[in-house]
C-alpha cells in the first residue's frame, strides 16, 4: 500500500513534493511516461511505474493511471504538469479521493487558454496588458500603427515553461511571427496567437493552495534571473511579499471556488506600483522548492486537505516557521545559462552568475540523495538529443 502517486516525476516540481511528502513518512509512488528522470532516481522513492504518454494517447494514459493506482493501492493522485488536466477531465472514473486535490476541468480549461483567461480575470478587476485586437494577419502590423504600439509579446494561446511566448521588435516583425505561427501550427481564426501590449516590470509569482474553494496557503516569490532572458523559466528566485498581487490572486481563485495547487504569475513594475496578471499555472509550479524551503509546504499541505480536512492543514501551516529572506538556483538551469553566454564569448556575463550571491538552497541537488541530479541531467540530455532543444515541447504542448 502506498499514499501518493506522482506523475511526471523527472521535473523538479515532483521531486520537490517528493522529498516534501518523504519528510513526512509517506509513501510516494512516482510514474512517468519515460524511466530517466530527477524522481525516478530518487532513493526516496517506494517505486516507479511507467504510463503511456497523454500526448500520445490519452485514454490509454486514464487506463495506466487507473491500473497503478489500483494495483498499489494508492490513496492520492497528486500530478505535477499538462496532466493535471487530463486527469481533470476523466475524474469520473476515479475514486474521490484519489482526485481530492485535482481542480475542475473547466477551471484547468479557462487557464491553459491565454485569451480565455486574459478575458475572465480583466472582467473581475485584475489588470492584464492591453491586447491588440485583429481579424487579419496580413494587417497587424497596420493595428499596431494605429494603436500607437510598438514592441509587443505575442503568445499561442496554449504553452508553458516560457514556449509559445515570442517578442515583436516592431509592427512589421510582429505582424511576421504572428503569421509564421499561424502557418507553423495550422491555427485557425479562433486559435490565432494573442498580441499584447509589453509592459516594463519584475516577474512575480504568488502560489495557492484551496480545498474545495476553501483558502489554505499563498506563498510569493520574485524572479531574479530567468533561464530564458525573456521569460519563462525561472533559475534563480528569492521569496518576497506583494500585497496588490496577493489580493489580486485570492479574488481570482476565490471567485472560482479553486480546488488544489495554481500558481498566479504577474508583471510588476516598482517605478510606478502598477501590476498586471500573465498567466496562471492551475498545476504545480516549477519554482515550488522555493516555497518549500521558507517553510510553505504545499505537497503536506495537499495531502493533509485530502485525508485529514482543510482545518487540519490550516492548523498545520499555522505551526510552521517561514523565512522570507530565502533564495533558491536550479543549478542546471542555470548551467544552460552559463553555456550559453559562453557560446556567444560573453565571457564576463557567465562569470557574473558564477560568482553573485549564493542561494539558500537548490532545487536539484541534494547531498543525501545525489543521483536526482544525474537523473535530471540525463532526461535533458535525451530530449536535447531527440528534439534538439533544451526546452523541448512534445506534439499537442503549442497551439
Amino acid at each position: 500500500m502506498s499514499d501518493v502517486l506522482l506523475t511526471y516525476g523527472w521535473v523538479r516540481s515532483s521531486y520537490s513534493a517528493l522529498r516534501n511528502l518523504k519528510k513526512h513518512d509517506l509513501q510516494v509512488v512516482v510514474s512517468d511516461s519515460s524511466s530517466i528522470g530527477m524522481s525516478q532516481f530518487s532513493r526516496f522513492s517506494s517505486g516507479f511505474k511507467k504510463y503511456t504518454s497523454h500526448y500520445e494517447d490519452e485514454n490509454n494514459f486514464i487506463s495506466d493511471i487507473l491500473n497503478i493506482c489500483s494495483s498499489k493501492e494508492i490513496k492520492l493522485i497528486l500530478p505535477s504538469h499538462n496532466e493535471t488536466e487530463i486527469i481533470a477531465r476523466h475524474r469520473h472514473k476515479f475514486s474521490d479521493d484519489l482526485v481530492a486535490l485535482i481542480p475542475d476541468e473547466s477551471h484547468c480549461r479557462l487557464f491553459n487558454n491565454k485569451s480565455d483567461s486574459y478575458d475572465y480575470v480583466s472582467n473581475i478587476g485584475v489588470p492584464v496588458p492591453c491586447r491588440i485586437k485583429y481579424i487579419d494577419p496580413n494587417l497587424v502590423s497596420e493595428v499596431l500603427e494605429r494603436s500607437g504600439v510598438q514592441k509587443t509579446v505575442i503568445k499561442l494561446l496554449t504553452g508553458n515553461s516560457g514556449k509559445g511566448v515570442f517578442y515583436g521588435e516592431n509592427p512589421e516583425h510582429a505582424q511576421s511571427i504572428v503569421k509564421e505561427l499561424i502557418e507553423k501550427y495550422k491555427l485557425p481564426p479562433i486559435r490565432y496567437p494573442q498580441i499584447e501590449e509589453y509592459v516594463e516590470g519584475e516577474g512575480y509569482g504568488c502560489s495557492v493552495l484551496y480545498s474545495k474553494g476553501k483558502f489554505i496557503a499563498n506563498f510569493t516569490h520574485r524572479r531574479l534571473r530567468d533561464k530564458i532572458e525573456t521569460g519563462g523559466t525561472s533559475t534563480f528566485r528569492e521569496a518576497s511579499v506583494h500585497k496588490g498581487i496577493e489580493a489580486a490572486t485570492k479574488t481570482i481563485f476565490d471567485s472560482l471556488g479553486w480546488n488544489g495547487l495554481a500558481m498566479c504569475e504577474f508583471k510588476v513594475c516598482h517605478k510606478t506600483g502598477r501590476f498586471w496578471f500573465i498567466e496562471v499555472n492551475p498545476r504545480m509550479w516549477g519554482s515550488i522548492s522555493l516555497a518549500i524551503e521558507s517553510g510553505v509546504q504545499f505537497p503536506y499541505l495537499a495531502w493533509l486537505c485530502a485525508t485529514q480536512g482543510a482545518s487540519k492543514a490550516i492548523s498545520y501551516h499555522a505551526s510552521c516557521t517561514f523565512n522570507l529572506n530565502w533564495k533558491a538556483r536550479w543549478l542546471l538551469g542555470d548551467i544552460f545559462i552559463v553555456l550559453g553566454k559562453l557560446l556567444k564569448l560573453e565571457f564576463r556575463a557567465a562569470w557574473n552568475i558564477l560568482r553573485e550571491e549564493k542561494a539558500d538552497s537548490l532545487d536539484d541537488f541534494f547531498w543525501d540523495d545525489p543521483f536526482v541530479f544525474l537523473g535530471e541531467v540525463l532526461a535533458y540530455l535525451k530530449t536535447t538529443i531527440s528534439k534538439r532543444s533544451t526546452n523541448p515541447s512534445e506534439e499537442g504542448m503549442l497551439g
